[in-house]
């Protein structure tokens, strides 16, 4: 048997068809899963952007880039896995000035840190309470019902000031969280605390969507509400579950935004449900429910604060971020749209 017959059943062999199977799946991942698509594009854009200007690679950009990010990345979470249950929140933009208001006059008025972030993660879970109430209990479109909040909660926070409420208790751990840093890592250096916090509940909900039974729960009541009752999982609990969620991550992400500020304005979060629920859709989620994952909210995130940071640092007129932030929404829309037609199609 000759060399050339060697070659030829090694090639047909397990073993070599087993080194081919990563490489294809890696393939096909990569340029026909959402996912995917937009690590690519991500990739590309981090390559252009790192040729434009020298800046962008550098260790302070790369971790002010993130802390940017953060607050949009730690709403989009609950964002995600209401959207995957078939429910959407508008609510969480005017989240950002009521709960900034509520808290920081706590803050105020007891100079302690957790009864501050207590009123802020209670408030969040009253909201969310509320809206799933109204959209379960009484069977109105959560659009509708989270409209009326998102009007709601912004009155309250002009109600409750007429424009800011200062910071008055000057409380160090209190600053830290939105532009401290965590100790020097040696090969990475400081990581900012608003990233660390976005990590951990990133992982936090991942793990709870992919490896537990309230994940899978979510994924059925989104695909089939009617098919996940008939077998036993409560709709309601699920969908309330994620209201909650939503909630509570649109008031830590509203905390860290005060702590950023210094002061809780009754101005914040205006448009911020759109670049939240903008970057679900672009990560592969789906209003009709039952799709998504946080890994393409994650890459969608990070697309979206790449080229907002890119438009600064090339020097491009700010105004231009409204109108990026805007055709990704569109293009968001349109790819949920061909998903959906596609589901329909099969």
């Amino acid at each position: 048997m000759g060399a050339d017959s060697i070659r030829t059943l090694d090639v047909g062999s397990p073993a070599g068809r087993s080194t081919r199977r990563p490489l294809a799946g890696l393939a096909t991942w990569l340029f026909r899963t959402q996912e995917g698509v937009l690590l690519l594009v991500l990739l590309a854009l981090c390559v252009v952007l790192s040729r434009l200007s020298p800046v962008f690679a550098s260790e302070r950009n790369v971790f002010v880039l993130l802390s940017q990010i953060s607050l949009t990345m730690i709403t989009a979470v609950g964002m995600t896995l209401l959207i995957v249950g078939r429910e959407v929140d508008l609510s969480v933009g005017s989240m950002q000035a009521f709960v900034g208001v509520v808290a920081m006059q706590t803050l105020n008025a007891t100079s302690n840190l957790f009864a501050g972030l207590a009123v802020a993660i209670l408030a969040g879970v009253v909201v969310g309470l509320v809206n799933a109430g109204l959209t379960l209990g009484l069977r109105i479109n959560s659009f509708i019902v989270t409209l009326a909040m998102l009007t709601i909660l912004r009155g309250l926070a002009y109600t409750f000031t007429d424009a800011a409420v200062q910071n008055a208790h000057n409380l160090e751990a209190f600053r830290a969280i939105g532009i401290g840093f965590i100790a020097h890592i040696p090969g990475v250096g400081r990581i900012p605390w608003p990233v660390v916090i976005t990590a951990v509940v990133f992982v936090a909900f991942a793990l709870l969507l992919t490896r537990t039974t309230i994940g899978r729960y979510v994924y059925a009541v989104g695909g089939n509400p009617r098919a996940a009752e008939l077998s036993g999982v409560s709709v309601w609990g699920v969908k309330t579950f994620c209201f909650v969620v939503t909630g509570v991550l649109a008031a830590v992400s509203a905390f860290i935004l005060i702590a950023r500020l210094n002061s809780g304005q009754n101005n914040a979060g205006f448009g911020f449900e759109l670049q939240v629920i903008g970057a679900v859709l672009l990560g592969g989620a789906s209003l009709a429910g039952g799709q998504g994952t946080l890994v393409g909210t994650l890459l969608a995130v990070l697309l979206l604060g790449t080229l907002n940071n890119g438009i600064i640092l090339l020097g491009i007129d700010s105004s231009w971020q409204l109108a990026v932030n805007g055709l990704i929404i569109l293009v968001a829309v349109l790819l949920d749209a061909r998903r959906r037609r596609a589901v329909g199609q099969e």
